[in-house]
């Protein structure tokens, strides 16, 4: 009788949970994200996947359910009190539900409800907690940066050489950036083949006493960094070049670079909401033909001009990507009884 009471109860907990239900593969790394943020934001909940997925989880979904936060199961409560998903017919089951959208195109550049939130991007799955986001924040401060322009990530072209970038938003992809980079004058660029390499460059320039006035691309298949460095390494420039990813334009780097104050250089600032500006939190540049004409003005920006983009990347950072602004919607709509859908617009694939 006690062992039936015990079932019993758990049972309902179990069904009082929240339920995070992102079941495609192709969006495994999305699911990694939303539980991550409910991790980080103290909501215990569950996760439900069909069997077969269940058996099938990648490295970041398993990490994500490896938190004290997250259960995972097959099972769909009858009426979770919340359910979160990319899946529009199962919101029925829930009274409120925190809809997962990945039309983020159509949701740039108009004004949107108070239903609505667009956060596209965060850090890497593994990296979203209070730890890594106060991290960057102290890294933030940093002013003595040896880098002028920094990209690093990986350029194979088997992976990023596509047409979806073209097709979709009308945006070079990261090979042809990259092909780009190889092309500028070589008194404009460097490209580090090891961790040596690059601490040589660093060292150049903090003995130096100014940053060094070159792109410094790193292509992570020469050498990886470590992601306890990462961020390190990001806040050591005062710019970054923000590629595409493989199947969408919005990046980790971007987020990661504008919450340790280094300024974004990229293609694509309408792709967010609001807009990023140009000369203000960000340098763009429209295509092939003024790609160098952007990486000569971040090469050649005093501090007294670097300092303000700096300053105003940060901010639009906390305002509109920071963990601490995603956790506050869902924390709002959670507790509010007169709200049932929140729309949320993130990086992923339909």
């Amino acid at each position: 009788m006690k062992l039936g009471r015990t079932l019993a109860s758990r049972a309902e907990q179990t069904s009082a949970l929240p339920v995070v239900f992102i079941p495609s593969r192709r969006n495994g790394r999305r699911f990694a994200v939303v539980s991550n943020v409910l991790s980080a934001v103290g909501i215990r909940h569950r996760a439900v996947f069909p069997p077969l997925r269940l058996l099938r989880l990648g490295k970041l979904e398993r990490s994500a359910i490896d938190s004290d936060y997250c259960q995972a199961g097959w099972r769909m409560p009858a009426s979770p009190p919340l359910l979160i998903t990319d899946q529009p017919k199962a919101a029925d089951r829930a009274s409120k539900v925190i809809e997962i959208s990945y039309d983020l195109a159509t949701a740039a550049g108009r004004p949107l409800s108070s239903d609505e939130v667009y956060h596209p991007i965060l850090f890497h799955p593994g990296q979203i907690s209070d730890e890594a986001y106060a991290k960057a924040e102290v890294l933030s401060d940093n002013r003595n940066r040896p880098l002028s322009l920094l990209f690093a990530g990986n350029c194979d072209p088997a992976t990023y050489d596509t047409p979806d970038m073209a097709r979709e938003f009308g945006l070079l992809n990261r090979h042809e950036l990259h092909q780009l980079a190889r092309q500028l004058p070589c008194e404009l660029t460097v490209f580090p083949r090891s961790p040596e390499e690059l601490e040589a460059l660093v060292s150049q320039a903090v003995e130096s006493g100014k940053p060094l006035g070159k792109l410094v691309w790193i292509d992570t298949q020469d050498f990886r960094i470590p992601a306890e460095q990462w961020l390190e390494l990001v806040a050591r420039a005062n710019f970054f070049v923000c590629t595409p990813g493989v199947r969408y334009p919005w990046c980790q780097n971007l987020n990661e670079a504008m919450a340790c104050g280094t300024v974004p250089v990229l293609q694509y600032p309408r792709l967010y909401n609001p807009a990023l500006a140009d000369g203000t939190d960000s340098l763009t540049f429209s295509g092939k033909a003024d790609f160098e004409a952007a990486v000569r003005k971040a090469l050649a920006m005093p501090e007294n001009g670097v300092k303000p983009l700096s300053a105003a990347a940060r901010k639009y950072h906390a305002d509109h990507l920071s963990l601490s602004r995603i956790a506050t919607e869902i924390r709002a709509f959670a507790a509010d009884p007169e709200r049932h859908r929140l729309v949320w617009y993130l990086a992923g694939k339909p």
